[in-house]
């Protein structure tokens, strides 16, 4: 009988643990930041960074995720209709500086998704070759 006892104390010690820990978390999601680059030179490669968002999407939990543009913040991802409308429009060039502008922004993490046609320092980068 005793071995019971033992047992249901570390089973609920391990629930309480597991509910504590989901509330945290949940209380304090991290927050990433995903710019894309909407160049023209990059615009062969929105069908693929759009994939991207949405499986990063799915495979997280307890983030809130903020997106953008090159050109422009546009808000939490799970605010939008849908993905698709970060790649409304391909126009212009990027380059690092149109990155300064998320300076003010808080995140724990900055990624950027672009064609690798110029360096990010402080942003991990994913880099999308063009092919489908």
């Amino acid at each position: 009988m005793k071995w019971l006892k033992v047992f249901a104390a570390f089973a609920l010690l391990h629930a309480g643990a597991w509910v504590g820990t989901h509330l945290w978390l949940e209380a304090n999601p991290k927050t990433v930041l995903i710019v894309a680059d909407t160049s023209f030179s990059a615009k062969d490669d929105f069908p693929a960074m759009r994939r991207w968002i949405d499986d990063y999407a799915s495979s997280t939990r307890y983030t809130r995720i903020v997106v953008g543009t090159d050109k422009a913040l546009i808000g939490p991802l799970d605010e939008l209709r849908s993905s698709e409308s970060i790649f409304r429009t391909a126009f212009g060039r990027s380059g690092a500086e149109s990155l300064k502008r998320y300076v003010a922004v808080d995140a724990d993490t900055r990624i950027l998704l672009s064609d690798g046609s110029f360096e990010a320092p402080g942003w991990d980068e994913v880099v999308f070759d063009g092919s489908p």
